[in-house]
């Protein structure tokens, strides 16, 4: 009679001791859970970024290319970096990272085109006449996004160039850019087409 008992009460404290291992080790995987989802690889604090003020400037019926400004905030502990950026082949046929530099002779560096001193985008669809000196556009490999600080892309500076425009860019019109970060991913954003700067 002893033997009939005794059976159930190795299998209920079995029972319980995995009951008790499942909750340990769920608990564990939510912790490593949470640490991933705030670190970046090797265990560095991963950057957050927001970009805002996306827009694109109207283009003439004549201008083969356009240029993207925005801003770029990063809220994170670690630096990244914008390096490389897409567009529809139905808007451009590619789109690169850009600088405007002063070049100091006055010469065009090449350029197809420019802006006048008023701003109005030229074949080039950006550049010239700021200063005195002649302005020249040329492609980077990467533009930095520092912790805990930003980067603005804007009119006269670093900026998205888009090459080979499909069509004119026209006021009210949205451009979409997958825009690719060095240690957070891609993102997409919409660049509405404006006159002048918002």
């Amino acid at each position: 009679m002893r033997a009939t008992p005794r059976t159930p009460r190795p299998v209920a404290r079995t029972a319980a001791l995995l009951a008790a291992s499942a909750l340990l080790l769920g608990a564990c995987g939510d912790g490593d859970g949470d640490a991933d989802a705030t670190t970046g690889t090797g265990g560095d604090p991963a950057p957050r970024l927001e970009v805002t003020d996306a827009w694109a400037r109207t283009s003439p019926r004549t201008a083969d290319a356009g240029a993207v400004y925005l801003r770029i905030a990063n809220d994170g502990d670690a630096d990244d970096a914008l390096v490389g950026v897409e567009v529809d082949p139905a808007v451009a046929a590619r789109a690169e990272l850009h600088e405007t530099v002063n070049v100091e002779d006055g010469g065009d560096g090449g350029q197809d085109g420019g802006m006048d001193d008023g701003g109005t985008p030229g074949d080039a669809g950006h550049g010239g006449g700021m200063g005195g000196g002649m302005m020249e556009m040329r492609p980077v490999d990467r533009i930095v996004v520092p912790a805990g600080g930003e980067v603005v892309l804007e009119p006269g500076g670093l900026h998205v160039m888009l090459l080979d425009l499909a069509a004119p860019l026209e006021a009210g019109s949205g451009v979409e850019l997958t825009l690719e970060f060095e240690e957070s991913g891609e993102q997409v954003v919409t660049a509405d087409v404006r006159d002048e700067a918002p």
